[in-house]
């Protein structure tokens, strides 16, 4: 298992990756921390600690979300990816967006999921009990014995043996469990019982085998994720394990099954050579912050919501719109333009649009909210139009306009704004899109042209939606959203504005990551 204080901690990795890996150089291991964590304290075992154990969480949760949907592909053992030319293994997965931004997630570390996956009670039972033959009698089950009996005179009968429950081993054998359960539970609480249902069911029986390991072998402070206690517990743990091996003659397939998965976590590392891949973590930390993001509006401030375009699963969500599996997800509307290989569906309410000027002052309109996002363009005149009345226009041939749905990822509408959503002009709202950089992005002013383009395209879509809504709306505030991470927990738990940085009229807020991920997660518990 990782050593957390010997963990190189790396800010604002330069290819965009998020997790561990081999350092490239010396035998260390690299944790490339999400943008933002500026001011992460570095050389702190328990902020480090509490962080992998968030990110391993995090991963998981969005791997099992989407694993299903069209937005992940199973990558083949060649898949390269472009970055630094890394093999990954066959159990990684990758997606991209209809904009070519990829995201390639790698989220399986063997040292915790070879425990997790070695858990089977029936497997445990069998090394603890086992039917062998014993001497000793149980004289509830004698009738079941008589045909082996040997009689004797005085209607006496001697049973020399029976089929009874017994230890298989010797007692190392439970002492291999009790380990086991030791390092399982320490996983438990590591990870807030964000574990499989079969393990979280019987967590209180591994907690008390997991006390007997811990009244044989450790003192009660002694930890294996302790900031004081990990060398030493570690070297504890190792030694009795190689001590029950030694002192185990009768080894079967349930023993080496549990003995395998400690041994792994005891010893195993991020090795490229048995098919783990270069790394833990995740390429293109964006698809992963926006689901962050749209959870926690859709929890805290699912009323305000006008659009968002995602399709997030969400616990006990009931989507009448959807069917079977699909019923927990968000997404209420086919999207305009929808891409086959990205969110087809989008969540937006239906709204009124009255105008007093123009041919279509005398009534008002009926519009779902991403009808107002479209670009037209007159194949004929050459021009481009920024509209958005496109239903109340005449359809025009295909052949001579092109349209584009645009997709801000979310409009909120102002907390001033109440009632039936029957939205008048002078309302206000609010426009959000989701940024995985880091402040400096918007700050530094001699980018180099790669990162130059991406801040001017993110500029123009950003007051392209802005256009689009202020023909019907009064917009209150156009932001973009970045992860940061406070040392210091601000006024607001969400986060703040990025004071005096204004970028055409566009906001930054820094959003409280570690907020906004213990919302995330609470799906799991």
């Amino acid at each position: 298992m990782f050593d957390f204080s010997r963990l190189n901690i790396v800010k604002n990795s330069n290819d965009f990756f998020i997790g561990i890996r081999k350092s490239q150089l010396g035998e260390n291991f690299d944790f490339c921390l999400p943008n933002g964590f500026d001011d992460f304290p570095v050389g702190d075992f328990d902020a480090v600690r509490n962080l992998f154990f968030k990110m391993y969480r995090t991963f998981r949760k969005f791997e099992r979300d989407n694993l299903d949907t069209n937005r992940f592909n199973i990558t083949k053992p060649d898949f390269q990816q472009d970055q630094d030319q890394t093999t990954l293994s066959s159990d990684g997965v990758k997606m991209q967006t209809e904009e070519g931004d990829g995201c390639i997630l790698y989220s399986k570390i063997k040292m915790i999921e070879r425990v997790l996956e070695a858990y089977d009670d029936l497997a445990i039972n069998s090394i603890q009990k086992k039917v062998r033959r014993t001497e000793e009698i149980d004289y509830s089950k004698i009738d079941k014995y008589l045909d082996r009996a040997i009689y004797l005179n005085d209607d006496v009968i001697y049973v020399e043996w029976m089929d009874l429950p017994r230890s298989t081993v010797r007692y190392e054998s439970t002492d291999l469990v009790n380990l086991y359960c030791y390092i399982l539970d320490e996983i438990i609480e590591q990870l807030n019982s964000d574990v499989p249902d079969n393990i979280k069911a019987r967590s209180q029986d591994i907690r008390f085998l997991a006390q007997r390991f811990k009244e044989d072998y450790l003192t009660s402070n002694q930890s294996i994720f302790g900031k004081d206690t990990f060398e030493e517990t570690i070297s504890i743990v190792k030694e009795a394990l190689d001590n029950i091996d030694k002192n185990t003659y009768y080894k079967d397939a349930d023993y080496w099954g549990i003995y395998e998965a400690i041994e792994t976590f005891l010893y195993g590392e991020i090795n490229p050579e048995q098919g783990d891949g270069e790394f833990w973590g995740v390429h293109g930390f964006s698809l992963i912050w926006e689901d962050m993001c749209n959870t926690y509006f859709f929890k805290e401030h699912r009323d305000e919501i006008c659009y968002a375009d995602t399709d997030i699963a969400l616990k006990g969500h009931q989507n009448l719109k959807r069917e079977g599996e699909d019923k927990n997800r968000v997404g209420n509307r086919k999207a305009n333009g929808g891409s086959a290989y990205w969110n087809q569906w989008v969540y937006c309410k239906t709204l009124k649009i009255s105008n007093n000027s123009g041919k279509f002052a005398e009534k008002a309109q009926k519009f779902e909210w991403d009808e107002l996002f479209c670009i037209e363009f007159d194949l004929n005149d050459r021009i481009v139009n920024l509209s958005s009345r496109h239903n109340e226009i005449e359809k025009p041939s295909k052949i001579k306009i092109l349209r584009r749905f645009i997709r801000p990822d979310l409009v909120l509408e102002d907390k001033a704004t109440t009632g039936d959503y029957n939205f008048q002009e002078g309302k206000t709202i609010k426009i959000i899109d989701y940024k995985n950089v880091p402040l400096e992005f918007y700050k530094n002013k001699l980018l180099c042209p790669k990162s130059a383009k991406k801040h001017r395209d993110d500029l123009v879509k950003q007051l392209t939606y802005e256009y689009a809504l202020q023909k019907t709306h009064n917009i209150s505030a156009n932001e973009f959203f970045i992860p940061y991470y406070y040392d210091v927990i601000p006024f607001e738990p969400l986060g703040e504005l990025e004071p005096k940085l204004n970028l055409k009229g566009i906001t930054v807020f820094r959003a409280n990551f570690s907020f906004i991920q213990t919302i995330y997660l609470e799906d799991n518990l």
